[in-house]
């Protein structure tokens, strides 16, 4: 009877190739969820932003932020912040969230006025927020303009390029071409807050330092 020796190194190293591709794969795969997660996340954030601003809008008459003495009308929770409660005047109440404040201010009165729930707290700065933490870019979503077109927007901050453009392609009109960032409902902003039309994943514009989803 043959005594087994066993395995030869070339047995050996094919075992562990093998090893090797399986994990590489179940890391990819991982990755992938995580990226799909993170969409969903992105999506979904934008998506309530967006309804919860214009719902804010019929029952108050006026974008959340850009309510002139909120204070006034928004009594739950606890009511608005004194920084957050300001008489109309410059371009509060002008229908855009277009200033510091005005924007720093939108998601602390769609959380007093009930119409947001389970998004984050800046006790330091004493403001809201909401974190997308799937990408390590510190993404955030807010409320702000788009100042092309004058119109209210979702604002994502240091999107990685390839979320961005894919969040693009999903959300822009279809009548607006087909290349990433023309002009339509979404637009990208460089860290210089200059319009962009391109960016490339480990380049140029990557991060994407503001993308502008109108609602």
């Amino acid at each position: 009877m043959r005594r087994s020796e066993g395995f030869s190194l070339i047995e050996i190293a094919v075992v562990l190739a093998i090893i090797a591709i399986i994990a590489a794969a179940a890391i990819m795969s991982g990755g992938s969820v995580f990226g799909r997660s993170g969409m969903t996340s992105l999506l979904s954030g934008v998506k309530d932003l967006g309804t919860a601003s214009r719902e804010f809008k019929t029952r108050y008459s006026y974008f959340p932020g850009d309510l002139p003495n909120a204070g006034t009308y928004i009594t739950g929770s606890g009511g608005v912040s004194a920084g957050c409660t300001y008489a109309a005047g410059g371009t509060t109440g002008n229908g855009i969230v277009d200033t510091a404040t005005e924007s720093g201010c939108a998601l602390e009165h769609l959380v007093k006025a009930g119409m947001l729930k389970g998004i984050d707290y800046d006790a330091a700065a004493s403001l809201y927020f909401i974190a997308i933490n799937n990408w390590g870019t510190g993404t955030r979503l807010s409320l702000w303009f788009d100042s092309t077109a004058n119109m209210n927007a979702v604002r994502a901050t240091n999107l990685p390029c390839e979320i961005a453009l894919e969040v693009d392609r999903r959300l822009d009109s279809a009548t607006t071409g087909t290349t990433p960032f023309t002009d339509g409902s979404v637009r990208a902003r460089n860290s210089a807050d200059a319009a962009i039309q391109t960016c490339v994943p480990g380049s140029t514009n990557d991060p994407v330092a503001t993308l502008l989803v109108r609602y």
